[in-house]
């Protein structure tokens, strides 16, 4: 079969084998573990693909890691590390490890995420100017026009969750947090009260039954409203059955007479 997929930034249509396809072809393979640029490499669920790329990757341990990439899927030099197609193809994944893995869970685990993120949070508590000719050198580099890159990360739900994250972290650590919140309100409330300010009074009363989660909420509010509603109506109903059972007994007595 062939599977259609973006490989160094062209896409094409690249053909996968079951191993009696390749004997058929007599294609020489490998295990891919072994495979080097340009040899076909045989699967763990068994399927033949052909070796594209294959680099080395130093960690922080200063352990080097070989990271090879198949045409239907890739994977670490390591014991644990597998290739498997037809999972691959399941998820019409081949350029990730784990294509079970969605991107925001995979992008946020990365170094260049991480990075921007505590750049673009710093950059919110200096002057609240964001440089994104900075933040695109740090996330990608490589793109052609790594700015737009970077506006396009910052707004996906993962970086907004990060940056969250990572301001709260950044709040902490300058010892402003819930507390310090609700300090400043009560001495909003106090200097309000002693002045006499009653607008600003309120507003701070009203940001403490926030706090504190005393105001009802919209639901109890509109279940209120159409319980009373509901009374007034039956009441109405109730109020108009009388009068029309009162003027039936005074039709009926005007009758006898």
């Amino acid at each position: 079969m062939q599977i259609k997929r973006r490989i160094n930034g062209k896409t094409g249509k690249y053909p996968v084998y079951t191993k009696e396809q390749a004997h058929d072809k007599k294609l020489d393979y490998i295990y891919w573990r072994q495979a080097e640029v340009g040899d076909w490499g045989l699967t763990d669920d068994g399927y033949v693909a052909e070796c594209y790329d294959r680099k080395n990757y130093t960690d922080k341990n200063g352990k080097v890691k070989t990271f090879v990439k198949l045409t239907c899927g890739v994977g670490w030099d390591s014991g644990f590390s597998k290739i498997n197609f037809l999972e691959n193809h399941q998820y019409g994944v081949y350029s990730k490890t784990n294509p079970k893995r969605t991107w925001d869970a995979e992008e946020s685990g990365k170094k260049r995420a991480k990075e921007t993120i505590t750049a673009y949070a710093q950059m919110l508590f200096e002057n609240g100017q964001i440089n994104y000719d900075i933040l695109g050198k740090i996330y990608r580099p490589d793109q052609e026009i790594p700015t737009a890159t970077v506006r396009r990360f910052l707004k996906q739900k993962v970086a907004k969750r990060m940056v969250e994250k990572k301001i709260k972290e950044l709040l902490t650590d300058k010892a402003i947090n819930k507390e310090f919140a609700l300090d400043n309100i009560i001495r909003a409330l106090q200097m309000a009260e002693q002045k006499g300010d009653v607008n600003n009074f309120l507003k701070a009363n009203d940001y403490i039954m926030d706090l504190l989660e005393m105001k009802p909420s919209k639901k109890m509010i509109t279940d209120t409203i159409q319980v009373d509603m509901t009374k007034q109506i039956a009441d109405t109903i109730a109020k108009e059955e009388k009068k029309l059972t009162l003027q039936r007994k005074s039709e009926e007595n005007e009758a006898i007479e």
